[in-house]
């Protein structure tokens, strides 16, 4: 998935993408805010990553504008004393905050959680191939017919297509399904994945080797 960082301290700006790239994320940066608003219209990004302070054009105003023309979810990066300000930012359409210093692991799920609200709102319903999937539902279609799936199957499914394009470890499908039950047996997850693959399609959920699985939506 595409991340847009607008952040004026460079420092940061490489933690943050070096963090990021290491799990599949490509972001681009800006480092003022004019720069960013630019990037921000005239390309698609499924995230955004805004400092509060920022040159040239502050954050907020930022904000206002990219909320007035899209729909892209953002998340405010802010210090301590500039928290009154990310309030007004979340009043703009800004979608949650991180107060610096922050943990890194810690963003990365603020922003796996802000896309999975946004995604369940775009994805309300999936088309692919003769399938279609309801998530509001939990339905299922297959060539016009109802395809019974089961719970754990459904919720795997459904994990894996709000983190559409990215591939999603092992360990973080678990963690979600199971909440990291030491008792639950890894090589089940194939079992589960398998059956998926056997209703559906082959094809439906890629397995990345030594790593996880990435649902990709076709490209018509």
């Amino acid at each position: 998935m595409r991340v847009l960082l607008i952040e004026d301290n460079r420092e940061i700006s490489k933690n943050i993408k070096r963090y990021l790239e290491l799990d599949a994320w490509k972001v681009d940066i800006a480092y003022d805010g004019k720069t960013g608003l630019e990037k921000a219209l005239q390309e698609e990004y499924n995230i955004i990553l805004l400092d509060g302070m920022l040159p040239v054009m502050d954050g907020l105003e930022v904000c206002k504008k990219v909320q007035a023309q899209k729909n892209t979810p953002i998340i405010m990066i802010t210090a301590r004393d500039e928290l009154s300000d990310t309030i007004h930012g979340l009043e703009s359409g800004a979608d949650d905050y991180l107060v610096k210093p922050f943990d890194l692991k810690e963003l990365e799920m603020r922003m796996f959680a802000v896309l999975r609200r946004a995604q369940k709102q775009i994805f309300k319903e999936i088309i692919y191939k003769d399938i279609v999937i309801n998530l509001q539902k939990r339905e299922v279609e297959k060539g016009g017919e109802i395809i019974h799936i089961p719970l754990k199957e459904f919720q795997i499914l459904e994990y894996l297509i709000t983190h559409e394009g990215v591939a999603v470890s092992r360990t973080d499908i678990i963690d979600h399904i199971w909440g990291g039950e030491s008792l639950f047996e890894s090589d089940k997850l194939d079992v589960y994945i398998s059956n998926i693959r056997k209703k559906l399609s082959p094809d439906i959920i890629q397995t990345i080797k030594g790593y996880g699985y990435v649902f990709t939506l076709q490209k018509s």
